[in-house]
């Protein structure tokens, strides 16, 4: 290695998205660390030092040639995430798309293994699916721990978990690396064109409401209670779960710290925008968010925003899962996401946490500084 080169490489696999991107500018700013991120589309973030490099991580070929010449890989980090367009939830439970969740890790790290002798380390970024929350027919303890067994059928975090273990087995690779697996609860990030971005679907539609001369109705009844993991807490848990012994061939839920109600955000996403608060009533966010979408290539246009005229391209498939946001549920069911331990993480030494509430302002300015949405009036 030439003389003043960084002795570790890290590879960040779904670079575009809100976990991704978030990994690729906290190992940037680390000492003595080259940064290379693989996606489809470039990151709407800063680079600094990283390198960007499109990458399809469906395409096999085009794997083997990229990450095939990347003799002096040490750690990777796997963010990528491809969801049906067409029914993102029916998705969660589809053997097609696990399959290919599952090929877009085989063919990034396939070809690792024959060529980079130095990999030390892989981190992969699942979920609570993990434990089978998206199944409305299990009953599942609250609150869920690492040791929880597998829920019943398929799903592809098992696939990705399998095909590493029996990796490991068959003695894959030049070096004795290791794994760690995070689950983060809910995630709110900085990423567009993505299928889990339910914060800035509510972003959006509250500008939309501005620019409409309408306020911000609060949704009415029970919402969910659910657990956040701001993205930029994920991208320290990666980057401590890389150098720590206690996290290697480990697992750990990860979240915020605290518990939050979905319908609270909504306030929040006003106050930000300058929106008035309406009154409380029932409504679904996909459905009023698409009678102002009309609006959004002006809104664009007016604030001068980086943000695509094209709202479809903004906000991707998200708007179907944000409607979950807005929805009542029945006495009873407010838990249905269900909560996790992140005591294990804890006593490993990762003890980061933001309160929840915080964690939504930042984000609210950062689309703003972003030109993802417009400024506060």
């Amino acid at each position: 290695m030439p003389a003043g080169s960084p002795s570790k490489k890290v590879l960040i696999a779904g670079a575009s998205g809100a976990v991704g991107s978030a990994a690729l500018t906290h190992f940037a700013g680390l000492p003595d660390l080259d940064v290379v991120g693989l996606s489809r589309r470039p990151p709407i973030v800063p680079l600094g030092k990283a390198r960007h490099m499109a990458v399809d991580l469906l395409d096999r070929e085009e794997c083997a040639r990229v990450s095939g010449a990347m003799k002096d890989v040490t750690h990777v980090v796997f963010a990528a995430l491809n969801e049906r367009e067409d029914d993102v939830v029916a998705g969660w439970s589809d053997p097609a798309q696990m399959a290919k969740n599952a090929n877009m890790l085989a063919n990034l790290c396939d070809p690792l293994f024959d060529s980079a002798p130095g990999l030390r380390h892989i981190s992969l970024v699942h979920g609570p699916k993990a434990y089978g929350v998206h199944l409305p027919d299990i009953d599942l303890p609250i609150p869920l721990r690492e040791t929880q067994p597998r829920a019943p059928g398929d799903n592809f975090y098992y696939w990705q978990e399998d095909y590493l273990a029996g990796k490991k087995l068959t003695g894959a690779g030049q070096a004795d690396w290791t794994v760690t697996i995070l689950r983060p609860y809910t995630v709110v990030g900085t990423a567009i064109g993505g299928a889990l971005s339910p914060f800035l679907v509510l972003a959006v539609f509250a500008s939309l409401r501005r620019e409409a001369g309408l306020d911000m109705p609060l949704p009415a009844g029970r919402g969910e209670i659910v657990q956040f993991t701001d993205a930029d807490l994920i991208a320290e848990a990666l980057a401590w779960a890389a150098e720590t012994p206690e996290a290697r061939d480990e697992v750990f839920n990860l979240t915020n710290g605290d518990v939050f109600a979905t319908h609270d955000a909504f306030a929040l996403a006003a106050e930000a925008l300058g929106v008035p608060i309406g009154p409380v009533r029932p409504y679904d966010i996909a459905e009023e968010l698409a009678e102002v979408a009309y609006l959004w290539p002006g809104v664009v246009a007016k604030y001068g925003l980086s943000a695509p005229a094209d709202l479809d391209a903004m906000l991707g498939y998200s708007p179907q899962v944000a409607r979950s946001w807005s929805a009542t549920v029945a006495p009873g069911d407010e838990l249905r996401w269900n909560l996790g331990s992140t005591i294990k993480v804890r006593q490993a030494g990762f003890g980061a946490c933001i309160d929840t509430a915080d964690m939504m302002r930042k984000y609210l300015r950062r689309y703003q500084d972003l030109r993802l949405i417009p400024p506060a009036p």
